[in-house]
């Protein structure tokens, strides 16, 4: 892709703390999840029907520039890869991409808005407007709360809890294998939430629910 000169204006993002991001997730959660304790959660319906945001599928946008899809300057509107967004069997990935830039919106709207980008290139310049760690935590913040919104801990926990006796029989037979053992409930819990087993894996290490 050929990219345009331009000036790069440095954005720097704040150093939101997990408790605050946690707390703006509950926050969405109690406003757009009707019933809050509702699994898995209806994140495109929210995204298309509740917040009017509308998806703008694009040929190729996942090769292009090497992402699932972003949040447009006017915050009203998710390019996603086509790809993603129609086939059915993509459908995980997609409701993680919405719930990730509902993040973005919730937590990173004022600096969203500072750039001026409508196209996948402009997007790459407005990832390039900040140092490397300053876009670690850009991102990072969208992804506790994507993960934290479809994967409420208190929701997560009961399953953990639910499968603790298949758990316990594994371990007399194999020890020291905490990470087949978290990678075995994550394939049977993932289906509740209609995430990855790599989100759940990542939910049990996060909110430290390992005991076993």
């Amino acid at each position: 892709m050929k990219r345009r000169p331009r000036k790069r204006i440095f954005l720097q993002p704040p150093r939101l703390t997990w408790d605050f991001i946690r707390e703006k997730t509950e926050e969405f959660r109690n406003n757009y999840v009707k019933p809050s304790v509702r699994a898995p959660v209806p994140i495109v319906e929210i995204v298309e029907a509740d917040l009017k945001i509308e998806p703008i599928p694009i040929e190729g946008l996942l090769e292009k520039i090497d992402i699932d899809g972003f949040l447009t300057r006017d915050l009203k509107c998710i390019c996603i890869d086509n790809r993603i967004y129609s086939d059915k069997r993509q459908e995980n990935r997609l409701c993680f991409t919405f719930a990730h830039e509902v993040g973005h919106l919730i937590l990173h709207s004022k600096e969203i808005q500072q750039c001026d980008f409508r196209t996948p290139e402009d997007w790459l310049h407005f990832r390039e407007d900040f140092l490397e760690d300053d876009l670690n935590w850009f991102e990072q913040h969208a992804y506790e709360f994507a993960g934290r919104l479809l994967v409420p801990k208190d929701a997560l926990k009961n399953e953990l809890d639910y499968l603790q006796e298949k758990v316990n029989q594994f371990r007399t037979r194999f020890v020291n294998m905490d990470e087949e053992l978290i990678d075995m409930v994550s394939r049977i819990i993932c289906r509740k939430f209609k995430v990855s087993p790599g989100v759940i894996q990542r939910r049990i290490r996060k909110e430290k629910l390992w005991k076993y």
